[in-house]
């Protein structure tokens, strides 16, 4: 055990950041392997605490007194938690790479790399933390830099798409705290692991309501249908390094935050049957109104994003299940869908950076030119899919046999249909996923991409990455499912 090895992960960065500002100009273009360096050396912490759980009862804390009413701050390494952060802090990792080259020709890099590391900070804190008041604090973290990030450096109507980026997520964070306070009201504690104890004791009807208003500051941030409108905006016109950042770790985190409060703080109404169904019928609408959406799409990223959305929906489509496997699903879906979107949204990068578009009928023919991100390509969208050897594969499997479990145990004629059209459904995924391979890569290739070919090292190794990790984990999941399955099978006991 390293000391303060969990402060270290958050607050390195937050210090990293300061410095970035304070010789960014001086190194100019090399500021992005300073954030690179930083991130490194987070992401190495954390593997060696994340090795060590086994021997630490896959229990790893950090507590320090903070302010009386609120409590400590608290900070939580799990098998939950560490699944969580090991995803981001790789992803972070890999972008920071790739937006070396990305963001080569912008200007003040210095700034942009400082947000990108206090970005970081935001999304780990919220994974970190036990106590709600420090969450919400980091999980408000995480809006400010991604927010300035967009209005700046992002592409089209950006300052009105990060103003309505703002605004969604900024009406969710409130609701989000009216039932983060409305929790203390009623337990006096913002421990999660310490309200268990009084709100199983307090009225269903009460515990829903607050419950609801929580989740719908989470299924804001995981642009669940019907608070999802900001997020094709978002994702399309954000500069492409961030959104690979915050399509496939930023949203996820929302999924995360929802299994952790609901099974942790309140599990009378994880397992409660109509509010589960519920959410149920709200995962299985977000599935396919997402995939259909993607169908229509003609510009790239935001195909991308409305999967993002499809995504999400498969994710509480395994926490509504109430089960232990369909929990476990729901986070080998974050996890794919980490390693598979982000390798997709930088894709899309190559072919705005290289091609100078990003609209899929303007680009055909590319596999022969563009052979090893034609692979990555078809890998990521088959990843999605849930195709195996895939890790998405495991996903996809365990949140419906989670789901099939739930509707059997008891037996329930709507949850067992609604299951059925959720998985049938599903196929809409590998269907915008193979169509959207077929119009880029495949046909004849215009005259203005003859000269068209594989982008350099800085741009594909970190895609590279992410299929080559994302193909690894899917033919051996067995110690990613074990250390999931250890924390989640304590919701149950």
């Amino acid at each position: 055990m390293i000391a303060f090895s969990l402060s270290q992960i958050i607050f390195v960065p937050i210090i990293a950041s300061i410095l970035v500002l304070l010789i960014g100009r001086r190194i100019g273009q090399k500021v992005g392997w300073l954030s690179f360096a930083t991130l490194c050396y987070t992401f190495i912490l954390l593997l060696i605490e994340t090795v060590n759980l086994p021997n630490t009862g896959f229990r790893l804390t950090e507590s320090y007194p903070w302010a009386p009413i609120v409590g400590d701050f608290a900070l939580l390494l799990d098998g939950l938690s560490a699944v969580a952060a090991l995803t981001i802090t790789l992803l972070s990792v890999a972008i920071s790479v790739y937006q070396i080259k990305y963001m080569e020709k912008e200007e003040n890099l210095d700034f942009y790399n400082a947000l990108y590391l206090l970005y970081f900070s935001g999304m780990i804190g919220t994974v970190l933390s036990t106590n709600l008041a420090i969450f919400f604090l980091f999980f408000e973290l995480m809006l400010i830099p991604s927010w300035v990030l967009i209005g700046i450096w992002g592409t089209g109507d950006k300052v009105k798409v990060a103003f309505k980026y703002f605004m969604f997520t900024e009406v969710g964070a409130v609701v989000l705290l009216a039932g983060i306070g409305a929790t203390y009201m009623l337990t006096g504690t913002f421990d999660i692991f310490q309200i268990s104890g009084v709100s199983s004791q307090l009225p269903t009807t009460i515990l829903s309501v607050v419950v609801a208003m929580i989740l719908f500051g989470l299924f804001v941030k995981m642009a669940i249908f019907p608070l999802h409108t900001w997020l094709p905006d978002a994702h399309a016109e954000a500069p492409t390094p961030i959104s690979a950042l915050l399509s496939p770790a930023m949203i996820g985190i929302g999924g995360y935050a929802a299994i952790r409060i609901l099974y942790t703080a309140f599990p009378v109404i994880a397992f409660d049957k109509n509010f589960m169904y519920s959410l149920l019928l709200l995962s299985v609408i977000t599935m396919v109104y997402g995939g259909l959406m993607a169908f229509a799409q003609d510009d790239i990223k935001r195909l991308l994003a409305y999967s993002s959305i499809s995504q999400m929906g498969y994710m509480l489509f395994g926490i509504a299940s109430s089960s232990v496997i369909g929990l476990s699903g729901a986070f080998l879906i974050y996890v794919s869908h980490g390693l598979s979107k982000a390798a997709l949204f930088m894709i899309s990068g190559v072919f705005m950076h290289d091609l100078k578009t990003r609209k899929i009928s303007e680009i055909k023919g590319l596999a022969s030119k563009m052979p090893l991100t034609a692979i990555c390509a078809l890998v990521s969208f088959l990843g999605l899919a849930g195709v195996p050897p895939l890790i998405g594969f495991w996903g996809e499997i365990f949140v419906f046999a989670g789901a099939f479990y739930a509707s059997f145990n008891p037996f329930d004629t709507a949850r067992l249909v609604t299951v059925v059209t959720g998985v049938v459904l599903s196929v809409l995924t590998a269907g915008y996923g193979l169509w959207t391979i077929r119009r880029i890569f495949y046909g004849e290739i215009p005259d203005n991409f003859s000269n068209a070919h594989d982008p350099e090292w800085k741009m594909l190794y970190p895609i590279l990455l992410m299929v080559i990790i994302a193909i690894i984990i899917g033919i051996y999941p067995r110690p990613l499912t074990e250390v999931i399955s250890n924390i989640v099978k304590g919701f149950f006991s």
